[in-house]
């Protein structure tokens, strides 16, 4: 499989919605720090408009298929191209 970051789809405003709709949607408790460049890509039956951020780690639950990587290990990850765009961005 391919790796991608945490996200999460949210209503209004997504600086303001970030970190309780993570910590809702998979347990991760993140600290919002920066808006990263807006990425659209376009799939073959939709669009995406997807807003990153970076972010620090709080906690991770153990129960989650989540894992938090250093930045210099993320080529090491295979990524889809919106997950590549976010990972260039904050390399």
């Amino acid at each position: 499989g391919m790796w991608e970051f945490p996200n999460v789809r949210v209503d209004g405003d997504p600086a303001r919605m970030l970190v309780k709709s993570l910590k809702m949607a998979t347990q991760l408790e993140v600290k919002k720090k920066e808006a990263l460049h807006v990425v659209e890509h376009a799939y073959s039956h939709f669009k995406v408009t997807v807003y990153p951020f970076r972010c620090d780690k709080v906690s991770i639950p153990k129960n989650k298929n989540l894992k938090w990587v250093k930045l210099s290990e993320l080529d090491d990850y295979p990524m889809g191209k919106v997950d590549r765009q976010i990972a260039n961005q904050i390399k």
